[in-house]
């Protein structure tokens, strides 16, 4: 007996430097996967695109979502609102499609509470010193910056057992990355032991 294909939530998480955001561009030119696009109520920066890079809210606008019981999670950071909304889940999973969210390892911690029956993978570089490299290579990281993110890799790192899979993304293997969460996500859609994708009940 054949088991049934069904959509997912994959959520993706890893420090600074291990090219997120490339293997997120990667994976959705080869699968249909939904991005799941937070809502932010800070300005929108110089090449960021309304409704791409964030929902970009007024305060008004953001509180007034809040008081809806529109966001699955939010959080007042810096003096500024981020969050993420039901419908960013809901509508893709209704119509059959997986949804990706790509977070940091406070949200992943939250998100791990909030959903069910959702894939959790840790991107990381090859090593430690590897990803010093790729970070001092941007020149742009003071010596205090650098440090800083580097104890979130270890942080990232700790956090390893509580994630489904561990990907690694070698510098200059850009699609291996990808091929392995495309196997990850074939995989997963077909697991009759993984429970149908959702927010859990109150």
């Amino acid at each position: 007996m054949s088991v049934p294909s069904r959509p997912l939530i994959l959520v993706l998480h890893g420090p600074s430097g291990v090219g997120k955001d490339s293997v997120i561009a990667r994976l959705r030119e080869r699968t249909d996967i939904h991005r799941a696009t937070s809502s932010n109520s800070r300005p929108m920066r110089e090449g960021e695109l309304q409704d791409v890079d964030y929902h970009f809210l007024s305060v008004q606008e953001f509180q007034r979502k809040i008081d809806a019981g529109d966001f699955i999670e939010y959080a007042h950071v810096y003096g500024d609102f981020k969050g993420l909304e039901w419908g960013e889940l809901e509508r893709p999973l209704a119509e059959g499609k997986d949804v990706l969210i790509r977070t940091d390892l406070q949200g992943a911690r939250a998100l791990r509470r909030l959903l069910r029956g959702a894939v959790f993978v840790l991107l990381t570089a090859e090593s430690r010193d590897a990803l010093r490299a790729r970070l001092t290579a941007r020149e742009s990281e003071s010596q205090e910056s650098l440090e800083r993110r580097l104890a979130e890799v270890d942080a990232e790192l700790a956090d390893a057992p509580n994630n489904d899979y561990v990907v690694e993304n070698h510098e200059n293997a850009l699609e291996e990355a990808v091929d392995e969460l495309v196997h990850i996500i074939e995989r997963e859609r077909f697991n009759p032991d993984r429970t149908a994708a959702g927010i859990r009940e109150n």
